[in-house]
């Protein structure tokens, strides 16, 4: 299925703007990140972020979303600004489908 922009998506993305906190290893630091979501679906989330991520890092949403996942894996990340990045997650925990 192709999108209006004609990329390719494995399901339909629902604009999200809400602010949501995560963390990255809650076992060992415990530092509390911040970002700003812009869009939402059953596989992942695209969101603004002001801490630079990784490929392959896993990150542990805080907030609540309104699918049932809270963990995710960084896809991709780029540098938008100093200090503001735009990164892609996909959840890792996908057992259930948005509604």
């Amino acid at each position: 299925m192709f999108s209006d922009n004609g990329e390719r998506r494995k399901d339909i993305r629902y604009d999200l703007p809400k602010k949501i906190e995560y963390v990255l290893n809650p076992e060992t630091s415990g530092k509390i990140y911040s970002g700003v979501t812009v869009n939402i679906s059953n596989s992942g989330l695209c969101l603004y972020i002001f801490h630079p991520l990784t490929k392959g890092q896993k990150i542990i949403i805080q907030s609540t979303l309104p699918v049932p996942y809270q963990t995710a894996m960084v896809l991709w990340i780029k540098k938008v600004d100093d200090d503001l990045y735009k990164a892609g997650v996909m959840f890792t925990d996908n057992s259930k489908n948005l509604s």
